[in-house]
């Protein structure tokens, strides 16, 4: 036998009222399409590996591209019911909770007025009882910087074992993912500042630890160095002359003003070498003595 549908949805009319007797009155009433006869209904019950129903189970349908369309939750008997599901199209289901796997149940086509079930088993996942480590690395004005290598370090024992090495993204954010519990000490460097050391611990399943790393410029990374090779008017390299530093600067009338700084002596091959000098103009200066009679 075929199943009879309602075309409409059931009607209510205004009140009508006969007063005098024999009065004779009209109550007209507008039904509406019944437009759930164009969708249909997805139910179905969430158990656990166990058989022992979920509660707090969200099904989600999507399109075949997961593009999100329709969710629920269980409830307390573990069951989710969906209405109002458009007909005509086909969709996916699935099934997650915090601890649990996701699962994805039968994709179907929703047909008017169909009643589709999907129930799911969803298992624990595994390795809901690992942490993450993630955080923000700034300098001391706030400002994210990209590129700083991030090192993690476990320091369970009396020495730190390295873990995992990753990089700050142009948001100077990371993060390590799968983190079992212990002590672990992170390790952020980048040229130019001074390496910072932060100490963290997972003292139980599936934590989500976040961490601000600032870091501190170190002035000496940001001087540079001046070298070069003295040679004679032949192009020989000159060994063991003096080599004189000078900062230059200017007065007030544009003269310039040359600031003896550092000394030093050419090796072998003529070549000189000053380092950690800070940012600034110079010049040098070189000379050779030679011991006469």
């Amino acid at each position: 036998m075929a199943e009879n549908k309602d075309i409409y949805k059931l009607g209510q009319s205004e009140l009508g009222s006969i007063k005098d007797i024999g009065e004779e009155i009209r109550i007209d009433l507008e039904l509406e399409d019944n437009i759930i006869s164009d969708s249909g209904t997805v139910y179905g019950k969430v158990l656990d590996n166990e058989g022992v129903v979920l509660e707090g189970v969200t099904i989600k349908i999507t399109d075949t591209d997961y593009n999100p369309k329709y969710h629920a939750v269980t409830d307390d008997t573990g069951q989710y019911t969906i209405e109002g599901v458009e007909a005509g199209v086909q969709y996916l289901v699935l099934a997650v909770k915090d601890g649990y796997g996701l699962k994805q149940g039968t994709p179907f086509i929703m047909q008017k007025s169909q009643q589709v079930e999907r129930d799911f088993v969803i298992s624990p996942d595994t390795s809901a009882s690992s942490s993450l480590i993630a955080g923000d690395v700034v300098d001391i004005e706030g400002k994210s910087l990209e590129g700083v290598t991030v090192r993690l370090y476990n320091i369970n024992d009396s020495q730190p074992v390295l873990e995992r090495t990753t990089y700050t993204n142009e948001y100077g954010q990371f993060a390590f993912f799968d983190i079992p519990q212990g002590m672990y000490e992170i390790v952020a460097s980048l040229f130019g500042y001074k390496d910072n050391r932060t100490t963290l611990v997972i003292d139980g399943p599936g934590q989500v630890r976040n961490t601000v790393i600032n870091m501190v410029i170190d002035p000496s990374s940001r001087n540079g160095t001046i070298n070069g090779i003295i040679k004679d008017k032949n192009g020989v390299p000159v060994e063991n002359a003096y080599v004189i530093l000078f900062e230059v600067r200017e007065d007030e009338q544009g003269k310039e003003i040359l600031t003896p700084i550092r000394t030093t002596w050419t090796n072998s091959e003529g070549l000189y070498l000053f380092e950690q000098v800070p940012q600034g103009n110079y010049k040098i200066k070189a000379n050779k003595t030679k011991e006469t009679l």
